[in-house]
């Protein structure tokens, strides 16, 4: 394909798609478990629609109630298995997109975006008969090219295309096919199709006649590719979109038995490993860098791999996965390069992650795997800060206010064979600007202070024993004392709060946005479900099921 053609039709989607991302990204993030606004307590809507204003009032649930919904762009792992899905092309045409949903596109971002769309579609063409009849571009006809759009077109826009939509698509396949032949239609048709809005942002469209505050059910087509990119990370099946097209999707039933199939599906590992990338943070690991020599990039590598896997497997059991798994037990899943580095016995070896018993070493659960607390560490120190942060905001939903404004933050000391991480943290936060806040961050950061900066376990440091003992200040279920990390662990597996906060994490992860005052009624049906059986397939479900899932709360229709 020449480049004038693929840049001009790369300008015209591309400033299509910045002005949707402009208009309706607003509002949506990418992860979950940071610094979001203030967590909505039980039954209470704080400040309006945003979830973020001063008010607090009561709620009631007698009718449906659901957020407006933002659109959004696919995140890069959604792009990625939707071109491996449709196309055969698995290359991380992603990578260098960046993972926020909620991105403003520059002129920059665009460009990315259209180069993996000319570079998807060359590999595309070249891997043509895996995903279609047709042996070979060489070989292939007008019989083929409609194939082509019919098959493609109603996936990438995720709804049945209308004559206009069809007719552009066949219109800019017919230019390159005039332009060379069918192989430059086929990559300019390609080339378009994956940097067209339609493609690259999941929104919904308003009807005629909507009223501004109606909640109004999302369409069957919205329904099954909000489903499939939340349980799967993936497009829509064959199966969902016949649902779709005979209005099986009306209902919170049919909707959760979708849901099930999907969760059944191997798919469903996808949506697992983003999900778990998400609240564990994984995207840090590539900054991670230690001053032991060997803290490789290997080895980091292998500790991101272990700890998403350690958290996904709970599923693949095929028996029941259940909450209380992630925070209790000793086992994790290690290769050779981890259980060296680690000095575990085992295969040393073995390239392959297996189930790796750690006995001896106080580890308790998904919170004290190797990974996790060298990602919440510093090159040469431990970060009693930065995990209890973790605790509070990941584990327990619990905002930490910020320091006063204008209040220089004194340095803590430096490292010193003679003191201890807690010693030192204790000197600073003596100050009296600090103290508040670091009354309820440290301690739960103290309770992990036997794992040094790269996940080992430790007992001494600064030439005396570890203390993991404190006091959790404004912890919900879990405030009181403690008088080692452990019985903080024990406690956090047994709390309904850290049940509660999961749920909330899982929910906002499938809605790609911090829950909001309309999604209350949504978010306390589905902790009250949660909490008790802590079932983690059925949250899933639930989550699909839910009002503030299926509906929207409408700005208006269209004109």
């Amino acid at each position: 394909m020449t480049q004038t053609p693929r840049k001009l039709f790369a300008k015209a989607c591309s400033m299509a798609a910045l002005s949707f991302g402009l208009m309706l990204a607003g509002g949506c993030r990418g992860e979950i478990g940071g610094n979001g606004p203030s967590r909505l307590g039980p039954g209470t809507v704080a400040g309006g629609s945003g979830g973020s204003g001063p008010a607090v009032q009561s709620l009631t649930c007698n009718a449906p109630t659901a957020p407006v919904l933002h659109g959004r762009l696919l995140a890069p792992s959604q792009y990625n298995n939707s071109v491996l899905d449709w196309v055969k092309v698995g290359d991380d045409e992603s990578k260098d997109f960046g993972g926020a949903v909620d991105a403003q596109l520059d002129d920059v971002a665009v460009e990315l975006r259209a180069n993996a769309a000319a570079d998807v579609a060359g590999k595309a063409i070249a891997a043509l008969a895996q995903w279609t009849p047709c042996p070979s571009a060489q070989a292939a006809d007008a019989a083929c090219e409609g194939m082509i759009i019919d098959r493609l077109g109603p996936q990438a826009y995720r709804h049945p295309l209308s004559a206009a939509e069809s007719g552009d698509l066949q219109e800019l396949f017919d230019a390159g096919v005039k332009e060379k032949d069918f192989t430059t239609g086929l990559e300019w048709f390609l080339a378009g199709l994956f940097q067209s809005p339609d493609f690259l942002y999941v929104f919904t469209k308003p009807g005629s006649g909507e009223k501004a505050g109606d909640v109004v059910a999302l369409s069957a087509y919205e329904v099954a590719s909000r489903l499939a990119y939340f349980i799967w990370d993936s497009p829509p099946d064959d199966t969902l979109y016949a649902a779709a097209a005979t209005n099986q999707l009306g209902d919170a039933n049919a909707v959760r038995a979708q849901a099930t199939r999907l969760i059944g599906d191997p798919r469903f590992t996808r949506g697992l490993s983003r999900f778990y990338g998400s609240w564990l943070h994984t995207s840090g690991f590539t900054e991670v860098a230690r001053d032991d020599p060997a803290f490789t990039s290997d080895l980091v590598t292998a500790l991101q791999t272990s700890l998403l896997m350690s958290a996904t497997q709970l599923y693949a059991t095929g028996g029941s996965a259940n909450i209380a798994g992630l925070f209790s037990g000793q086992t994790y899943y290690l290769n050779g390069t981890l259980r060296t580095f680690y000095g575990l016995p085992g295969s040393t070896t073995d390239a392959a992650f297996t189930a790796t018993t750690i006995t001896g070493e106080d580890r308790i659960g998904i919170v004290t795997h190797p990974g996790l607390t060298a990602l919440m560490a510093r090159p040469n120190e431990t970060n009693p800060i930065a995990r209890g942060l973790f605790v509070r905001r990941t584990l327990l939903c619990k905002d930490v206010p910020p320091p006063p404004a204008g209040v220089t933050i004194p340095q803590l000391s430096p490292v010193s064979q003679t003191a201890s991480t807690r010693d030192r943290l204790d000197q600073h936060a003596s100050n009296a600007f600090c103290a508040a806040c670091h009354g309820m961050i440290d301690p739960p950061g103290y309770a992990l202070e036997n794992f040094d900066e790269v996940g080992r376990h430790r007992t001494m440091d600064g030439g005396k024993p570890v203390d993991t003992s404190g006091m959790m200040v404004a912890a919900g279920d879990v405030s009181g004392p403690f008088a080692t990390g452990a019985e903080l662990l024990g406690k956090l597996a047994q709390s309904n709060d850290v049940r509660g906060c999961f749920a909330q994490n899982y929910f906002e992860f499938a809605t790609s946005q911090p829950a909001t005052a309309a999604d209350q009624c949504s978010l306390d049906t589905l902790k009250k479900s949660f909490t008790p059986a802590g079932e983690l397939r059925a949250l899933v479900a639930t989550i699909a099921a839910s009002d503030s899932f299926r509906l929207r709360q409408s700005e208006g229709g269209a004109p």
